[in-house]
């Protein structure tokens, strides 16, 4: 019986030993992750964006869902001499559209249309716009995005989108394009409303981060 015991007792001290140790390593971990939250947050945000260095292409595509800071972005390109076509995407009535279409929200219309007019206010001729008003999500208009490059005979695009979702983008269309022939330059918007310097400060942002490494997970 005294054996018993003494194993009971030798099993406890050893358990307990092995928690203390656990739970030693468990606070030195998160003393740790405090010190050093700063660049870990900015890493985590860093990750989702991948920008492709910059090469003449065939056409300027631009993703829907930001009708204002994604085209101001691809008309910088455009003036740039990067490419002399642009071609917004979108089938989505976004959230922007109240603003755009302030006291006529009964004529909204969608986000790729939204763009051409919003370029050609920020004087891109007309003739150098090629709206696509199809694409409800990124799986869609990346589809669109091929079919219609595969039709054109484009060798090389530029897709423009905000800098926080590069990384889903590169892993939905890089690899998967290039099996094709064409080669895919990604290109990143100043988001208005994601500070990607200081995100983790800012509640949208937050939602926007939060969102896209779901959206990745999902898309993977």
């Amino acid at each position: 019986m005294l054996e018993f015991i003494d194993v009971i007792k030798f099993k406890i001290a050893k358990c307990y030993r092995s928690w203390k140790k656990f739970y030693f390593y468990f606070v030195a971990f998160l003393i740790l992750l405090f010190i050093f939250r700063m660049p870990i947050l900015k890493g985590v945000g860093n990750f989702l964006i991948t920008e492709s260095p910059l090469e003449k292409a065939d056409a300027i595509f631009i993703l829907g869902g930001n009708i204002y800071d994604r085209p101001i972005t691809a008309k910088h390109l455009f003036d740039e001499g990067w490419s002399n076509k642009l071609i917004p995407l979108g089938a989505n009535y976004g959230i922007d559209q109240l603003v755009w279409n302030a006291g006529n929200e009964d004529k909204c219309i969608p986000d790729a249309l939204i763009m051409r007019e919003f370029l050609e206010i920020n004087n891109v001729p007309s003739e150098a716009i090629v709206p696509i008003p199809y694409g409800t999500s990124t799986k869609e208009e990346s589809d669109t995005i091929l079919g219609f490059s595969l039709a054109n005979n484009y060798e090389t695009i530029i897709i423009v989108s905000d800098h926080f979702h590069l990384r889903r983008i590169d892993n939905l269309v890089t690899k998967r394009f290039a099996k094709k022939g064409i080669k895919v330059i990604l290109r990143g918007a100043e988001s208005s409303f994601y500070k990607k310097e200081v995100w983790w400060q800012y509640e949208q942002s937050l939602i926007m981060v939060n969102n896209e490494y779901i959206k990745l997970m999902y898309y993977f």
